[in-house]
């Protein structure tokens, strides 16, 4: 089964995601216990804040009380009180007196209090308003505050409790003591209302900006004021109807601390008797969470660009360096070995391309005496490979002058004798490499002339040279051996009369040279022999094609056609160089 190719993933993307992981987690963890740490800073400032507040307001409350109590005794010390309610029928003679003593009491007050003075049984009342129905039940019956009174003698009994007496003045607090006279006899009650926009006014200051609903409750969670629902107030808290109720005017405050709220503070006040529950709305919350949501969000949103870029620019300072080693390894792999990678870093990369240029160096060094000893190597090659042609033309050259010599032919001796001088003097000279066009056919000519001795000029020659190219420079030797071979074995075993052509044009930079004889020509099988050196009759025609490999490459070369009984052409190439001009 073949494996999934594996995804490449640069190395700075690698660097910068870490950078970001490792910066982004510590900000994250940091940012949750900055909220978790700001909600309990939040929920015990507004605790402390709020029970504070609620704690003073009481003390005030307290204060109050004290005041109204000082005013209850400033009543009892004066005589005309005891004297007042001891006599029905001087009712209306202590009237104004009482009331002026009442009055004068409650001067100072900005909002007055109500005030009871009453005898045990009710028949002699003075009262800044009529007195309420509850109090008559009460003072006959002896219930609710007249009963506190009866049982705390000589204190003033603070009593809890709601009397309405006009639409919108109520009270919530109620102040009584015992009216004792001069033989310690109890005659009567004296009773202060304390209104309930004493207690609201008070009660406001404890909100300070805070959506707060606050309930006063008797020991008996009996709601003596409610901020909000006012329509609670008189009513239980733990009243069984409540919950079935479906007016929402009676829902009590338990159902709305366990249906919208951020915090709830109690407060037990035993001076008077009271439990006030501060209910904080979720909204209180819900303000800050945004607000410090907000403060968090535009916090991570830098803190993460500042992160961004620093990461960015880590990344790119350690990735850099890697990617340009990276590029110079590319360019030596692509054959570019003057290269230089930079070391100037001091640390491992630096060393690493330190190492990487001095294996360079060494490589250079390796490669330079590689080409020095493969230069070498070509030049002997090449000599050897004329070294072998060489012998063998000689050879088939004296045997030219045996047969003229014993036939007698002293004009046709000479003649070869002569061109085979010229041969020899232009092939002693062996360290010159290459030689001009014009040299190589003058060589061939001589070479010609000979053979046409050796074969009684059984064959024509048509010689199609570009004048241009003469002063180019060739290897030598690379066009002697195929008119050897099509003069051998192309004409030797021909009937007809047998031809030539030595052609040589320049084409797009390039020289081919073209030998065409008409002789019997040859299979597919023998060009390959003779293409593959593996015939021993053919490998001066082998050793031109390696010569010009060797000296211009494998795009250059030797190609033959040949059809069997009709002839052979074979095209040299080579490339269209002059004196000092190098490919």
């Amino acid at each position: 089964m073949n494996r999934m190719k594996q995804t490449r993933i640069p190395l700075f993307y690698k660097l910068f995601a870490t950078f970001i992981l490792c910066s982004t987690i510590p900000l994250l963890i940091i940012s949750g216990l900055m909220y978790g740490l700001s909600v309990n800073f939040l929920n015990k400032t507004i605790y402390d804040q709020t029970y504070t507040n609620i704690e003073v307001a009481h003390q005030r409350i307290n204060d109050k009380i004290v005041e109204y109590e000082g005013i209850i005794q400033g009543i009892l010390n004066n005589e005309d009180i005891v004297q007042a309610i001891s006599t029905e029928n001087d009712y209306e003679v202590h009237e104004n007196t009482i009331y002026e003593i009442i009055y004068e009491a409650l001067i100072e007050q900005n909002i007055k209090p109500v005030v009871h003075i009453t005898n045990i049984s009710g028949s002699i009342i003075f009262s800044t308003t009529p007195i309420p129905e509850v109090y008559e039940i009460e003072l006959k019956n002896k219930w609710g505050i007249f009963r506190e009174i009866n049982q705390k003698t000589n204190r003033t009994v603070i009593y809890p409790q709601k009397i309405t007496y006009l639409p919108g003045r109520r009270s919530i607090i109620s102040l009584g003591t015992q009216i004792i006279n001069h033989e310690g006899e109890h005659v009567g009650y004296i009773l202060i209302d304390v209104p309930r926009e004493v207690i609201l006014e008070e009660m406001k200051a404890v909100h300070s900006g805070l959506s707060l609903h606050l309930v006063l409750l008797d020991d008996n969670a009996y709601t003596l004021l409610d901020t909000q629902n006012s329509n609670m107030e008189g009513k239980f808290q733990r009243s069984s109807y409540l919950d079935y109720q479906k007016n929402l005017e009676y829902r009590s405050i338990k159902e709305e601390i366990a249906k919208d709220s951020f915090l709830v503070v109690d407060f037990k006040d035993e001076q008077l008797g009271t439990t006030t529950i501060a209910n904080v709305s979720s909204n209180v919350f819900q303000s800050f969470n945004r607000i410090l949501g907000l403060i968090l969000l535009i916090g991570a949103i830098v803190s993460l660009s500042i992160s961004l870029i620093i990461s960015y620019v880590l990344a790119r300072f350690i990735s850099h360096p890697i990617k340009d080693l990276i590029s110079i390894m590319g360019k030596v792999e692509e054959g570019t070995f003057s290269v230089k990678a930079n070391s100037r870093s001091n640390d491992e990369i630096g060393d690493l391309a330190k190492y990487f240029n001095q294996m360079l160096d060494r490589l250079n060094t390796y490669m330079n005496k590689v080409v020095e000893k493969q230069q070498q190597l070509r030049t002997t090659e090449i000599k050897m490979l004329q070294a072998q042609v060489n012998p063998h033309f000689i050879y088939n050259t004296l045997d030219v002058i045996k047969w003229s010599a014993k036939l007698g032919q002293k004009s046709e001796v000479v003649s070869v004798v002569t061109n085979l001088a010229k041969i020899l003097r232009n092939s002693i000279d062996c360290d010159e490499e290459f030689v001009s066009v014009k040299r190589s056919i003058s060589f061939i000519d001589s070479y010609l002339a000979i053979q046409k001795i050796k074969y009684n000029n059984a064959f024509k020659v048509i010689r199609n040279i570009d004048h241009t190219i003469l002063e180019c420079k060739v290897p030598r030797l690379i066009i002697q051996p195929f008119v050897e071979n099509a003069i051998v074995h192309g004409l030797s075993n021909h009937s007809g009369n047998g031809e030539i052509s030595i052609n040589g044009f320049v084409k797009a930079g390039i020289i081919e040279f073209q030998i065409i004889d008409n002789g019997i020509g040859m299979t597919d099988e023998e060009i390959k022999k003779v293409s593959d050196n593996k015939s021993d009759q053919h490998i001066g025609i082998h050793n031109v094609d390696q010569r010009i490999k060797l000296y211009y490459g494998d795009g250059y070369g030797v190609h033959i056609e040949s059809q069997k009984y009709k002839g052979t052409k074979v095209a040299i190439t080579v490339p269209c160089l002059y004196e000092g001009e190098v490919l």
